[in-house]
């Protein structure tokens, strides 16, 4: 970190810059000075823990977060109360981005998957930034594009492949997001996300054990060999993933 931009910040502040570079959307948007001078004494550290409600059906969305090793879920809820995972977004994007684009209220549940920290920030602040600097709104763009050819690629994939396919390519998703092997995950949370009952999830599981591609117990989910999962994935995996920096 500059001299220079040390000394715009206070501790807090600097806390949340040294995370900033773990998002990529963030680090894309404060590489640019005039961003950066808007936004950095906004920038705040929040924990998500899992299963908490970011935004409800309808509610107005104040705040964005852009994740740094958390991992937040769009859920459709039905009537009969099944769930099912429309979109995730984890350190390449941000959360709540519909927010820029006119319409200042949420059309799913926000959910926490994976607990961790998050950038939050005022939405005001980006709907401006959005309004008035090019390269804010070719980055925003770019990500909204991102997530709106995952939530049509997951229409695809939830209605044209099995379960086992459907299940490695969620669980290679959450690695590319979190980086870590080691995954707090139940069978009932992971079924609810990929929209089939727990005890087709429970079969794929177990497929997936026998080919020593991960190692479930007692709600903790360990990935063995990633390339197994990657040789059992579908071909939507190809086209919903992104790169980011490890």
């Amino acid at each position: 970190m500059s001299i220079h931009v040390q000394s715009m910040l206070d501790k807090r502040e600097v806390l949340a810059f040294s995370l900033t570079s773990r998002n990529e959307l963030l680090k894309q948007l404060l590489s640019v000075p005039s961003i950066a001078g808007d936004l950095l004494s906004d920038l705040r550290v929040v924990p998500l823990t899992v299963n908490h409600v970011l935004y409800e059906l309808g509610d107005p969305i104040d705040y964005v977060y852009f994740p740094i090793d958390a991992v937040v879920s769009g859920l459709a809820i039905m009537e009969d109360g099944t769930t099912i995972e429309t979109s995730m977004t984890g350190r390449e994007g941000m959360v709540g981005i519909s927010t820029v684009l006119g319409s200042g209220r949420s059309r799913q549940w926000i959910w926490v998957t994976i607990g961790g920290n998050a950038i939050q920030v005022e939405a005001k602040l980006l709907d401006r930034l959005f309004v008035q600097n090019e390269t804010a709104l070719k980055a925003l763009l770019k990500c909204y594009r991102s997530l709106v050819t995952q939530v049509a690629q997951r229409c695809v994939c939830n209605t044209r492949h099995t379960i086992l396919e459907r299940l490695c390519c969620w669980l290679l998703m959450i690695h590319d997001r979190v980086g870590e092997t080691k995954l707090n995950l139940t069978q009932e949370m992971i079924a609810s996300r990929v929209g089939v009952r727990r005890a087709g999830i429970t079969v794929a599981a177990g497929m997936l054990q026998d080919m020593r591609a991960i190692e479930y117990r007692r709600g903790q989910l360990h990935i063995l060999n990633r390339e197994a999962l990657t040789a059992a994935v579908c071909e939507c995996y190809n086209i919903m993933t992104f790169n980011v920096s490890k």
